[in-house]
């Protein structure tokens, strides 16, 4: 069993914040399922997409931080699941199948974006083909701590934060001014 890979490292781990993550997973699946046009349908659609991007950090719970749940296996996993339950997302099973898996894919993929200097470096980005961590070494993100009682938390994670929205904030709504102006009704 692979320890929990932020562990060891005292200061900071390749993890954006969870509104990078929200923000991401928004954005990826606004980008396949356009939002409905009823409110209530809109940000019960919302709170999913931004949910799919947060939820591989679960595994913090059990100690496999950054293994199996941040990987194409497991985002295939949550499509299928979400198609057989027929989330409320989209209309076709084929929408709702990719929107689930781009906004699930897109956590590991803004985790290989960040800085890491934790063994394993990366994360387990290709299992169940492969065994082999992976990271981008491109730093776009800054890393934040795991401990809110480390010296700097809140600063840290402020400012990375920060980061994330500058750069994630304008593509949401980019993505969300196309589907809900230009693309409503060619969408689905």
């Amino acid at each position: 069993m692979q320890p929990d890979n932020c562990r060891p490292q005292p200061v900071a781990c390749s993890v954006p914040s969870p509104i990078g993550h929200a923000l991401a997973g928004l954005t990826l699946g606004w980008a396949v399922a356009p939002p409905p046009s009823s409110p209530r349908a809109a940000w019960t659609q919302a709170a999913i997409f931004a949910a799919l991007g947060t939820a591989p950090d679960l595994d913090l719970l059990i100690g496999r931080h950054r293994a199996e749940s941040h990987s194409v296996g497991a985002a295939i996993i949550v499509a299928t699941v979400a198609v057989i339950m027929r989330w409320p997302i989209a209309r076709s099973g084929g929408r709702i199948w990719l929107a689930v898996f781009l906004a699930w894919f897109s956590h590991p993929v803004l985790d290989a974006l960040g800085t890491d200097k934790a063994a394993p470096l990366g994360i387990l980005a290709w299992w169940p083909f492969s065994r082999d961590y992976f990271l981008t070494g491109w730093d776009v993100f800054l890393p934040i701590p795991r401990k809110w009682t480390e010296h700097g938390f809140t600063w840290q994670v402020m400012r990375a934060a920060a980061r994330e929205t500058m750069i994630l904030l304008p593509f949401a709504t980019l993505i969300f001014w196309l589907r809900t102006r230009v693309w409503r009704g060619r969408a689905e």
